[in-house]
C-alpha cells in the first residue's frame, strides 16, 4: 500500500511505513514462490533479503541448578524460584540434615563483586534474589 498516507486519521510516517514494509517481507519469506504477492519481489528489491527476527523468551525463570555448600559437601540442587526462602530450608533438610531452625543461608552470586548475602526472610521469594544457574547457597548451623 505504497499510497497510504494517512491511517485512522494519523499520519503514516517514514519510519511506521518500512516497519511495516519490513514485516510484510518477514511475513512471506516462507511462502512457496508461486504464492508470493507482486508487492513482495518489489520490496524486497528495496530492502533485501531479510532474516526472521531472533526469538527472545522474557518469562522468567521458574527453575535453577545451584551448588549448596555444607561443611566441606558440594552439592548439585535444582530449586523451583517461586518458592520461598522457607520451602527451600524444608527442602534442604535431607540434603544437609539440619532442621529448619537450624540452619542459616546464605546466597552466593557467582557475577557479583559483594559477599554473600543472608537469606533471612523466610517469607522471601526465591526469585527476587535473581539466582541463576551455578550460583551458590551456603548452608551454616546456627550456633545456640
Amino acid at each position: 500500500l505504497p499510497s497510504v498516507s494517512l491511517l485512522n486519521g494519523s499520519i503514516v510516517t517514514d519510519s511506521e511505513r518500512e516497519d511495516a514494509e519490513r514485516f510484510f517481507i518477514r511475513y512471506y519469506i516462507d511462502c512457496p514462490k508461486e504464492e508470493l504477492p507482486y508487492r513482495y519481489h518489489s520490496l524486497v528489491t528495496k530492502y533485501g533479503k531479510l532474516e526472521p527476527l531472533a526469538e527472545i523468551d522474557l518469562r522468567p525463570r521458574c527453575q535453577a541448578q545451584v551448588e549448596v555448600h555444607y561443611e566441606e559437601k558440594v552439592q548439585q540442587v535444582s530449586i523451583r524460584l517461586d518458592q520461598t526462602v522457607a520451602e527451600l530450608k524444608k527442602q534442604l533438610t535431607t540434603v544437609v540434615q539440619l532442621s529448619t531452625n537450624n540452619m542459616r543461608l546464605y546466597y552466593i552470586d557467582k557475577n557479583s563483586a559483594f559477599g554473600p548475602e543472608e537469606m533471612k526472610y523466610n517469607t522471601r521469594a526465591l526469585h527476587s534474589y535473581s539466582i541463576q544457574d551455578g550460583d551458590e547457597i551456603l548452608v551454616v548451623p546456627k550456633t545456640k
